[in-house]
């Protein structure tokens, strides 16, 4: 459904591709804004039970690495589906899809609170991670990091250790 991209994603393309009328779309959802949204929320609450589940038994440097691979595991397991998360913004901070990507980064705030950092700011911390983790994915799917997947974890886990240390050993 997202091989194409989000900007692509139309009743009509989606109907062919599921063999419906696009009409019968319409049964299910209001508009496209609506579909996104739902689909959005699985996609959002997927991921946070994938953390959460990995994330037992784990603190510190190990839970803020486990959090990162599991989050860009997932997103290069969804392709381009991750750009649903850079539609967020558009939704509205009461709706369910707001409301899962909400979750997710509540679950890192609670990571960083519960460690001590060299220099940087919580606030400024889950940003620079979330950044760095988003955008190596994206640039991964985008097909801009070597086509070899051993060397593509190793920069990714080059970018983890850069990120962990900033982490105080406790």
């Amino acid at each position: 459904m997202f091989e194409e991209g989000l900007s692509s994603l139309t009743f009509q393309n989606l109907a062919k591709k599921l063999d419906v009328r696009s009409q019968s779309l319409y049964n299910h959802f209001k508009n496209l804004d609506d579909l996104l949204g739902q689909v959005g929320t699985i996609f959002m609450n997927d991921l946070y039970q994938l953390v959460v589940e990995g994330l037992v038994g784990l603190s510190g440097k190990a839970a803020f690495k486990k959090y990162a691979e599991i989050a860009h595991d997932y997103f290069e397991s969804q392709g381009r589906m991750v750009e649903l998360v850079y539609d967020v913004h558009n939704f509205a901070h009461d709706s369910s899809f707001y409301q899962a990507m909400a979750r997710v980064l509540d679950l890192l705030n609670k990571l960083v609170a519960s460690v001590k950092l060299q220099r940087m700011h919580n606030d400024a911390y889950v940003q620079t991670l979330i950044s760095s983790v988003l955008g190596f994915t994206l640039i991964e799917i985008m097909g801009f990091l070597p086509t070899d997947p051993k060397q593509r974890q190793r920069e990714f886990e080059e970018l983890l250790t850069l990120q962990l240390s900033e982490i105080q050993e406790q």
